[in-house]
């Protein structure tokens, strides 16, 4: 329903869709480097993109997300899901770093304090291993063709 609404309102332009792309690229880079690296809740993740900041995955879906907006040439647009995401989001993220406490204790507590939230901070880069097999188990294809879908039919809405 979302994407039938985005698609509706939206008045892409060259412009607005070749920086959207650049935007949703980069989100979804962020987000496969970072499913590709993520042994969720067990292991506490905190190299790769994890030592830059504490939740990729969910930037990475604001960048995508963020670039889609722009692609759709809609102002409104961009607003409404700016503060969507971030109103849903922030308390996705709270609640997930209780879980990680209650599994990790003081060695969560360590990394919270080094590690900003969503704003990266490159000064404590740790390099980590990227795992295809990892990618695939965390199903990070879906947001791939999803974001590509959406791009399909703005670029028919443009010529058409």
């Amino acid at each position: 329903m979302l994407f039938i609404l985005i698609i509706f309102f939206s008045h892409p332009t060259k412009v607005s869709l070749f920086s959207g792309a650049i935007f949703s690229i980069l989100g979804l880079l962020l987000r496969a480097w970072a499913a590709a690296t993520i042994v969720k809740v067990k292991v506490l993740s905190t190299e790769g993109p994890y030592s830059i900041v504490r939740n990729p995955l969910y930037l990475g879906s604001f960048l995508a997300g963020l670039g889609v907006m722009m692609a759709c040439g809609s102002l409104f647009l961009l607003v409404v899901f700016s503060v969507g995401f971030l109103f849903i989001h922030f308390h996705k993220m709270k609640e997930e770093e209780e879980e990680l406490y209650k599994e990790h204790k003081e060695k969560f507590l360590e990394y919270k304090e080094k590690v900003p939230a969503f704003v990266p901070n490159f000064l404590n880069f740790k390099m980590a291993p990227f795992s295809f097999e990892r990618y695939k188990a965390n199903n990070e294809y879906r947001a791939l063709l999803t974001v590509i879908i959406i791009y399909i039919f703005l670029v028919l809405k443009y010529i058409f």
